[in-house]
């Protein structure tokens, strides 16, 4: 997920929500040191979160200070993953008592907009809409071979964009039995792109790559949505026809907007 990620979204792998039928979340964090990966999953506010991760990558790094974590002996990783064990259960006992310490409101986003830079639509993890909307190269995108327009070039990257979402998207599923509602990406103070996903009817999923706030991605759902309802009343059985359609009538919504930013 990391790789795919920020292969993506150019980021640090930052924080993901999960959600399930039954409309349960949970959240994953993530913090990244020494090209180790610490994540915290559960339900918890983002500052608490952070606070575990950075004590979990504080006591790991003195565990493992001059050592190859890559290639270590089997028993000496046994010592490692043990002693770390017991300085997780002194830390959450930490953690506890320092409740009164933290508050629960959330880290405030910089922006006051998002900006929708491309947007799927997939049914059992084929894609029937790819749009690349980004014309700015804020994506990291990068196709091989040459192409005789852009057109072609355009095509091949949404192709791409879509495999590596549905990746993510099956591979979090699969392991988590929860499919992802946003993974974020930090790209610099209090600023994230991110992926989002949103389950409809008959296993139809909305995803959008966006930058910006992202407590208003529901605003930009609700603007598409209208035109995807008569195309996402059925089951998909392999006919894209009516959602080529589609995929114009959304593109002209979504530019329709100055810089494709939703305020």
């Amino acid at each position: 997920m990391d790789y795919i990620a920020t292969s993506i979204l150019g980021g640090e792998l930052d924080k993901m929500l999960l959600t399930t039928d039954k409309k349960v979340e949970e959240k994953c964090q993530f913090y990244v040191k020494d090209n180790i990966i610490y994540i915290v999953y559960g339900i918890f506010p983002d500052k608490k979160g952070k606070w575990i991760l950075e004590q979990m990558a504080k006591y790991y790094s003195e565990l493992v200070r001059g050592k190859d974590v890559d290639n270590l002996p089997k028993l000496e990783k046994r010592n490692i993953d043990h002693k770390f064990k017991g300085l997780i259960k002194f830390m959450l006992n930490e953690y506890l008592s320092l409740q009164e310490v933290f508050t629960d409101q959330e880290i405030p986003y910089v922006e006051d907009w998002i900006r929708v830079d491309y947007l799927g639509l997939s049914s059992m993890s084929i894609g029937v809409i790819s749009l690349l909307l980004d014309e700015q190269g804020n994506l990291n995108v990068d196709v091989p071979g040459e192409y005789d327009n852009p057109a072609e070039e355009i095509e091949m990257k949404e192709s791409l964009l879509t495999a590596k979402i549905e990746a993510i998207a099956a591979n979090t599923l699969g392991n988590t039995g929860s499919y992802p509602r946003w993974i974020a990406v930090k790209l610099g103070f209090q600023k994230y792109r991110f992926l989002t996903f949103k389950k409809y009817q008959h296993d139809y999923f909305l995803s959008f790559l966006s930058e910006g706030n992202l407590k208003k991605i529901e605003l930009v759902e609700k603007k598409v949505e209208p035109y995807l309802y008569h195309g996402i009343d059925a089951p998909f059985v392999g006919n894209l026809r009516p959602f080529n359609k589609l995929k114009a009538s959304v593109k002209d919504v979504i530019n329709h907007f100055p810089g494709r930013k939703f305020i």
